[in-house]
């Protein structure tokens, strides 16, 4: 069974709260309390805002499965294949999520490394020397440039591997 730890720290395109990108889900099923099937009940934001433990969704199509706790909030996101891929945390989640003693409610100004918005998205990513995004790892703060918004507090970070798709 994989353990959680709302205490680890994060890994780029490796692991969060305890949590590694290429596990499988069989090893989450355990902590799983509700199941939804999406090719009978409709995704809705209320799937997850309802939630009261640990709900398993079937994405429709055989499209991959989503597991959402609701304390710590975390989202896992696995492949139609049941291979972990992507893992989100926001309220809850202890770990340190960037170098510097970086957390959920941290301000994204706090992170001494350069950044760069994705708009469409309201999302930050890690930037290269040549502004270049890092894959790996985001950050929701807020929405706007760094320079516009140095306050905004890190609500949620997600560690990604979309190779293992």
């Amino acid at each position: 069974m994989a353990h959680l730890d709302i205490h680890a720290k994060a890994e780029i395109g490796k692991s969060l709260a305890g949590f590694t990108l290429g596990d499988k889900l069989e090893s989450f099923l355990p902590y799983v309390d509700q199941s939804v099937d999406g090719n009978k009940v409709p995704w809705t934001v209320y799937l997850a805002l309802d939630n009261t433990g640990v709900l398993l969704f079937e994405i429709p199509n055989n499209n991959g499965y989503i597991i959402y706790f609701l304390e710590p909030k975390l989202e896992l996101g696995f492949t139609e294949k049941g291979t972990l891929c992507d893992i989100s945390a926001g309220a809850g989640y202890k770990g340190d999520i960037f170098e510097g003693n970086i957390k959920i409610g941290s301000r994204i100004g706090d992170i001494d490394h350069a950044l760069v918005l994705d708009d469409a998205e309201d999302i930050h990513y890690l930037a290269d020397n040549e502004g270049q995004i890092i894959e790996g790892i985001y950050f929701v703060a807020g929405g706007l440039e760094l320079e516009e918004n140095p306050d905004a507090i890190i609500e949620e970070v997600r560690v990604y591997n979309y190779n293992l798709i």
